[in-house]
C-alpha cells in the first residue's frame, strides 16, 4: 500500500470519468486499517508491521471524517486524542491516531489557521511530519521521541464535492476505540451506531461543529 492520496478529480479513482458511476470503498464498518504514528521511531506504519515512509519522513492523507477526543483506549489510560479517517490509492478506509503534544500542535494549527481560512480538517490535505525531540527527564526510559507537526493545503472544489458524494452516508468508526465514554471536544462525519455506543456506555456527541475548531 503507497502512501499516495486519491485526488479524485486528477485520476478518478473514487469515479469513473466516462460513466459517472462510483467506485465502491473497501471498509468493513468498525474495522478501517490501521494506520500508525510510531513516536519511538518517528514513521508511519500499517498494522505496527509494515513500514509506509522512513524516519522523519512527511505523511499526507485527506480526511473524511475526524474527531478530537478525551478517553481511555488501547490500555494507554486517559489521553487527548486525534483520530482521522481517510482513504489510501485502493479506495480502502483507514485511520490513523495521534495523542500527547502531537495533538496539541494539530489544535494549534486548527485554531490559529483552519479557523480564519474557514476549513475543517475535512476541507484540506493534512501533513503531518514527525519532529525529533529530546526528553529532559532523567527518569524518562527514552530520551528521544518524536511529535507530529502539521500544515495543510485546501481541497480543490472538485475534489471535495467528489469525496462528499462517495463517502455520504457512510458511518465511519473504529470499534477498538470507541468506548462510549469519551468526552469529544470536536468531530465531523464521525458516526458510529446508536447500539454500539449505547452496548459501551454513555451516548457520545459527535456532532459537534467542526467550524469552531479551538484550542
Amino acid at each position: 500500500m503507497k502512501n499516495l492520496l486519491p485526488i479524485t478529480s486528477a485520476n478518478g479513482n473514487l469515479i469513473d470519468k466516462k460513466t459517472g458511476e462510483v467506485h465502491n470503498l473497501r471498509y468493513l464498518p468498525g474495522y478501517p486499517r490501521q494506520i500508525r504514528f510510531d513516536a519511538s521511531k518517528g514513521n508511519f506504519n500499517l498494522n505496527g508491521d509494515v513500514s509506509l515512509t522512513k524516519k522523519g519522513e512527511e505523511f499526507s492523507f485527506i480526511p473524511i471524517a475526524y474527531r478530537i477526543f478525551n478517553d481511555n483506549i488501547l490500555g494507554m489510560g486517559k489521553k487527548r486524542w486525534a483520530e482521522f479517517f481517510f482513504l489510501n490509492e485502493a479506495r480502502q478506509v483507514c485511520a490513523v491516531l495521534f495523542h500527547g503534544y502531537s495533538v496539541e500542535n494539530f489544535m494549534r494549527l486548527a485554531a490559529n489557521e483552519m479557523f480564519y481560512d474557514d476549513v475543517t480538517p475535512c476541507d484540506v490535505v493534512i501533513t503531518a511530519r514527525p519532529v525529533e525531540k529530546e526528553c529532559k527527564d532523567p527518569d524518562a526510559p527514552g530520551k528521544k521521541y518524536f511529535m507530529a507537526e502539521f500544515s495543510y493545503k485546501k481541497l480543490e472544489k472538485g475534489d471535495k464535492e467528489t469525496l462528499f458524494r462517495v463517502t455520504e452516508g457512510i458511518n465511519f468508526w473504529r470499534e477498538e476505540t470507541t468506548t462510549g465514554d469519551a468526552r469529544i471536544e470536536f468531530a465531523l462525519n464521525w458516526n458510529p451506531p446508536h447500539p454500539v455506543i449505547e452496548l459501551n456506555g454513555q451516548p457520545a456527541e459527535a456532532e459537534a461543529e467542526a467550524a469552531a475548531v479551538a484550542a
